[in-house]
């Protein structure tokens, strides 16, 4: 074993594991992920359906200090806030801080399984106030306005609103790990998702709903559910593994 006097210039380096503790937050369990991850999905859902009631009462401004520039919360509004809700979320789970990005090795598939449905469900619940705050210059009988008590709107909206974020959590799979093409690839995903689901958000809550948009974001929305356990598990089969639930 090497003493200090054969170091030239200062004590020897740590051991690899030491040097590296400084720099990685401690790997939680399971339930710890789903609890971080959920309460990530609460906090993002309120601050999103909080700025639509701000919007309804005609305090939220674009310019400060001006009569002008006043957010409505109109269907514009209502669709860039729910584009953008799935993306703030999805950028939350990634934890550079740690040594696996945020993303454990066993347990992976359920985990984001489960925190993408319950994170969806909850932003689901939650604009059912919407169409109560809702501006007057949205259509009567667009998706929005009939959200809380037509069950086509309500199904074909929350059918979206779980298909927008079950496709963050399949982009957000490009930051396993350390390889850089892959978290372009997953950065790219967030911005097509954000921009696509800013369009045709806005293009549901303009207009009636009908049963075939139903079982189009339907299908979208497993098929994105589907390939989130698929692609996990192919993402993280060769990574240390570690116990499910500790």
């Amino acid at each position: 074993m090497r003493t200090e006097k054969h170091w030239s210039n200062g004590p020897p380096p740590p051991p690899p594991a030491e040097a590296a503790k400084d720099k990685t937050q401690p790997l939680g369990g399971w339930g710890t992920d789903l609890r971080e991850r959920f309460t990530g999905a609460v906090l993002v859902a309120v601050i999103i359906n909080g700025l639509m009631l701000v919007a309804s009462t005609g305090f939220l401004r674009n310019r400060p200090i001006s009569d002008t520039g006043v957010v409505n919360a109109d269907t514009l509004w209502a669709a860039m806030l729910l584009g953008s809700a799935p993306i703030i979320w999805g950028i939350q789970q990634v934890k550079l801080g740690r040594d696996d990005n945020g993303f454990r090795t066993r347990g992976l598939p359920s985990l984001l399984l489960v925190s993408t449905v319950l994170a969806a469900v909850f932003q689901v619940l939650l604009m059912l106030t919407w169409p109560l705050v809702a501006d007057e210059s949205v259509p009567r009988q667009g998706a929005l306005a009939q959200y809380h008590n037509d069950p086509i709107a309500f199904g074909l909206v929350a059918v979206f609103v779980i298909a927008l974020y079950a496709w963050t959590t399949v982009a957000s799979l490009g930051f396993i790990g350390k390889w850089l093409p892959t978290s372009a690839i997953g950065s790219v995903g967030w911005m097509i998702i954000a921009g696509a689901g800013i369009w045709q958000a806005f293009v549901i809550f303009e207009n009636p709903a009908t049963v075939g948009s139903f079982w189009v974001w339907a299908g979208i929305a497993l098929l994105g559910l589907v390939l989130i356990p698929v692609i996990a598990a192919v993402r993280v089969h060769d990574r240390r593994p570690q116990n499910m639930f500790s």
